[in-house]
């Protein structure tokens, strides 16, 4: 269990209670955009010596208008000296959120981008497989070489070439050839 599911899940029940599930999650999925478009705020956020009035500030002015449990949230992290896992709070929110309304939330990594007709067919499969309906989001990154990563909540599964010769090298370090 994280650091930030006892957070999820007491805001998931205080949203969900309130009737304010997808204002909640809104609120905090711009709040995660904004952090990672402007990774100084992040830092800031996280940094131990900024003070944390400072950060009161700060995120007082971000949530603006916002949802009054968005903010309440961010006080109880600040006082418990959890703001740095607010982005990993943030996606296991909006996945109890997405698997409350049926939807599974899968982030599909390829060494190149794949056609939305192939997608289509993974998500399908996927949707089949689970009984839920799925929302996929692709992602490129070239160092896997081939293969995909596939991110669902918790669970990864690595069916890349990188994960398979990583593997093959450690088996090959520890094996022991005969000399003659």
């Amino acid at each position: 269990m994280s650091v930030s599911t006892p957070y999820a899940t007491a805001l998931f029940s205080a949203a969900s209670e309130a009737g304010r599930l997808r204002e909640v999650d809104a609120d905090l999925a711009e709040l995660a955009r904004a952090m990672r478009e402007d990774p100084a705020l992040g830092r800031a956020l996280a940094n131990p010596a900024v003070p944390s009035e400072a950060k009161r500030r700060l995120f007082d002015a971000l949530c603006e208008g916002g949802d009054p449990l968005v903010v309440r949230l961010l006080g109880v992290l600040l006082d418990h000296r959890r703001l740095g896992t607010f982005l990993e709070l943030q996606a296991d929110f909006a996945a109890r959120v997405r698997l409350a309304q049926n939807e599974l939330a899968v982030q599909l990594t390829t060494a190149v981008a794949i056609d939305d007709m192939t997608a289509d067919k993974v998500s399908k499969q996927l949707a089949a497989a689970t009984g839920l309906a799925v929302t996929m989001d692709r992602t490129v990154d070239p160092t896997i070489l081939g293969g995909v990563v596939l991110r669902v909540r918790d669970r990864l599964v690595d069916a890349s070439l990188r994960r398979r010769l990583d593997l093959l090298g450690r088996d090959l370090r520890a094996a022991r050839i005969p000399t003659v």
